[in-house]
């Protein structure tokens, strides 16, 4: 049996008049990387590409010899961040099986930065023609579909070998894995005054013989404004209290609530009365509330009330990959 892995979290200190050399630096930025990466991965479950990291075989068409990436963020199995600053193109591996029929995975992967770098990445560290910004941070790997395991990278893109025409093609079945939103929706939630809900008569719109309009329920303005909410989000309501009286054996047959006329600032709460006494097998002793008076009495002695919730999903913020 495997034991757990300990890990400790450090954090670096300095004292007054003390030489600091790069490698003092270095171990800085890897200890706000380290948590920056725990966040990630603890707090949000970011595994997947994020944005961007759009892929395309080479030349347009075939025989084709690389896939070109574009620009994007990944975030790997342990929240580390895998940025690719400008576009790449990453040849096809040539090292596969003879005869193969399958599919292939394009990986992104972190790769830890090296202290030792060639004079060649030492010349381009300021002016980098092609590639990442920051070397030694990302790297790009090709594996067999088969032994692909989440913690070897994050695939960006298939590739299906066949003996049929073209032998290379983008793999159909191959959907990459993204990122959830890191921005949570706006939620508000609030309530009415038990017992003191100001309800008004709810027409069907139709007449009576008199001329008179039908009414078929109550309604009540909820308002929302203290919400914030900049887009009509998605209400949800419903009356709180029992409708059902023992001692006085009265009845609101409120059965169908629904809500109308949304808007960033509130909504209406519509309440319908139904004929039920058809469908109950005796009732005459139930006193069903049928009318605006009725209702707005009964409503105060049983402290009935409305309790809402509004979502607003934020606004997508715009690829800046692109």
């Amino acid at each position: 049996m495997n034991r757990p892995e300990k890990r400790k979290l450090e954090r670096v200190q300095y004292w007054q008049g003390q030489m600091l050399r790069a490698r003092d630096f270095r171990d800085l930025e890897a200890m706000d990387a380290q948590r920056r990466w725990w966040h990630n991965r603890a707090l949000h479950n970011a595994y997947g590409v994020s944005e961007g990291l759009n892929c395309s075989l080479v030349p347009a068409t075939s025989p084709f010899t690389a896939v070109s990436v574009s620009p994007g963020v990944a975030y790997d199995t342990f929240g580390r961040e895998l940025v690719l600053e400008r576009p790449q193109t990453i040849p096809l591996p040539s090292n596969l099986p003879q005869g193969l029929i399958g599919s292939v995975r394009l990986l992104i992967r972190y790769k830890g930065p090296s202290g030792n770098m060639p004079p060649d990445e030492i010349s381009e560290v300021c002016w980098t023609q092609a590639g990442p910004t920051c070397l030694g941070t990302i790297e790009f790997a090709w594996k067999l579909t088969s032994n692909v395991k989440p913690t070897d990278g994050v695939p960006v893109f298939g590739v299906y070998y066949t003996v049929a025409s073209p032998p290379i093609r983008p793999d159909p079945y191959f959907v990459r894995i993204s990122t959830r939103p890191l921005a949570a929706p706006l939620l508000a939630t609030g309530t009415t005054v038990p017992g003191n809900t100001p309800w008004e008569q709810w027409n069907s719109g139709g007449l009576d013989d008199n001329g008179v309009p039908i009414p078929i329920g109550v309604q009540t303005t909820i308002e929302t404004s203290g919400a914030g909410f900049t887009q009509i989000p998605c209400y949800f309501a419903w009356l709180e209290g029992s409708v059902w009286n023992p001692q006085t054996q009265q009845l609101a047959p409120a059965v169908f609530p629904s809500i109308a006329d949304e808007s960033i600032t509130g909504f209406s709460f519509i309440l319908s009365f139904l004929a039920v006494s058809a469908l109950l097998p005796d009732t005459r002793q139930l006193k069903f509330i049928q009318n605006l008076d009725s209702f707005s009495l009964f409503a105060q002695q049983q402290k009935l009330y409305v309790a809402w919730i509004g979502c607003q999903m934020q606004t997508p913020i715009p690829c800046c990959s692109t």
